[in-house]
């Protein structure tokens, strides 16, 4: 501490309440008067301490203790989640798909861990403020996001509230800061989380802090003999202890080496699996990198160029992906001046074909109008035509109907002529038959005629 003292905690005293064995559930069955069938028998169910029930006059109390069941009936209660999910099936899904679906990831996380969403122990915490030993975090862990940097801050003085020794942990910003990143919008969700895997995947952390765990690197060094001697015995040649190939990984919990996909497709398995897989993940890890550590032979070595270079790399990475975010938010920027110059070019070009095409429609209607005018004069014309040959062909009849009346004419005069020639001989005829007889008219000649016939 500032003040010189040392603080001695013990794992055992401060994990004894976990290890305590849950309280026996005992069955009351109360029933009335004899009944055979049981038809009328009531149970209750309580975890509280096992009390023997008072008699009462007229009744009997049956006590009955529950047994656990056995068999296939126990591992299906032990596969139930909340939410009717099923842990089963949700190992079978990520085996066959090597990841959790990313928009359900979060509800199954909280249903495998299940987390109890205790709005009013998580409020009574907050309420306290921020840990003073976290009142300095950003000097020592500078976040370019205040929204981060404050959640952080949050998270780790809750659980510092509560257990002091969180508050002395040095590593604990660096286990919560990969859970704070993706439930930066549920603080509750995110120290719920925290304090799950710290429980359940980092119990046995404090064994000998402030030490690293060295039981854990311990496990981890045997699990890498057994799989992979000749690495361990290079490693060991060159003085490497777990502590500089294992204890990053896992005080990190792998943040620093893993993109956020590969990150989440991790922890989908160490969520689903049993606490010592994050173990078996390091030592993975190791094994996948044995190429690079075998080529190295001095500690200063494996110090740059084994596990920190993913992590320089890493933010080598970062600094050219930000200056290639850069570049392309200034393509974007010239893009879109050069998209707006073209859309003015555009426009331009809209109004100068709407112009044209309005040209093209006004060459058209009068196209239409010169048609049209040829068109009615053709019909003119036509009519004209018509009319003309009617007109001549009038003419004609009438020449005809001329020429006939002409014909009718003579042929009368030529009538008219005989008859006269006709009366002249019959006037000579009468009169030298009968010369005292005057000279008959011409009506007289026809009725004469007339009687004749």
């Amino acid at each position: 501490m500032d003040n010189g003292s040392i603080n001695v905690y013990s794992t055992q005293s401060l994990t004894q309440e976990y290890n305590k064995p849950p309280a026996p559930r005992v069955a009351v069955v109360t029933g009335g008067e004899a009944d055979p069938d049981f038809s009328n028998l009531k149970v209750k169910v309580r975890s509280d301490v096992v009390q023997r029930p008072a008699k009462t006059s007229g009744r009997r109390t049956h006590t009955k203790v529950l047994r656990a069941p056995a068999g296939s009936m126990a591992e299906d209660k032990e596969n139930e989640l909340p939410a009717g999910l099923n842990k089963k099936r949700l190992v079978a899904l990520l085996k066959a798909f090597g990841e959790y679906p990313a928009k359900y990831r979060m509800f199954v996380w909280r249903s495998l861990l299940c987390l109890p969403e205790n709005h009013a122990a998580y409020s009574s915490l907050t309420d306290k403020g921020l840990h003073s030993a976290y009142l300095t975090l950003h000097e020592k862990y500078p976040i370019k996001s205040h929204k981060l940097q404050r959640g952080l801050q949050r998270v780790l003085s809750a659980l510092a509230h509560w257990a002091a020794i969180f508050g002395e942990t040095e590593y604990l910003p660096l286990v919560a800061f990969p859970f704070v990143k993706l439930f930066q919008n549920n603080p509750l969700l995110c120290f719920e989380v925290v304090a799950t895997v710290i429980v359940n995947w980092c119990q046995h952390w404090f064994e000998y802090f402030p030490n690293p765990p060295l039981n854990i690197l311990s496990m981890a060094e045997n699990v890498l003999a057994h799989h992979d001697k000749e690495l361990l015995q290079h490693l060991v040649d060159c003085g490497i202890t777990s502590q500089l190939y294992v204890w990053p990984l896992l005080e990190t919990l792998f943040s620093e080496v893993l993109t956020r996909d590969e990150w989440l497709r991790l922890f989908d398995n160490v969520f689903s699996n049993h606490p010592s897989f994050l173990i078996m993940a390091c030592v993975a890890y190791i094994t996948c990198c044995r190429e690079p550590l075998l080529l190295c032979s001095q500690k200063q070595d494996f110090e740059v160029n084994t596990l920190h270079a993913d992590c320089l790399r890493r933010q080598a990475e970062e600094e050219a992906y930000y200056a290639q975010q850069g570049l392309l938010q200034q393509a974007e920027d010239q893009r879109r001046q050069i998209l707006a110059q073209e859309e003015e070019k555009l426009t331009q070009q809209r109004t100068k074909l709407a112009a044209m095409k309005r040209e093209l429609k006004v060459k058209e209607l009068q196209l239409l109008d010169a048609a049209r005018r040829r068109f009615l004069k053709h019909q003119q014309d036509l009519r004209a035509s018509q009319i003309q040959r009617l007109d001549q062909e009038i003419r004609r009849k009438m020449d005809l109907r001329e020429r006939e009346t002409a014909t009718a004419v003579q042929d009368l005069e030529v009538r008219q002529m005989e008859l006269e020639a006709q009366r002249k001989l019959l006037e000579q005829v009468t009169h030298s038959s009968h010369p005292s007889v005057p000279p008959s008219s011409p009506q007289s000649f026809f009725l004469c005629e007339i009687h004749g016939r």
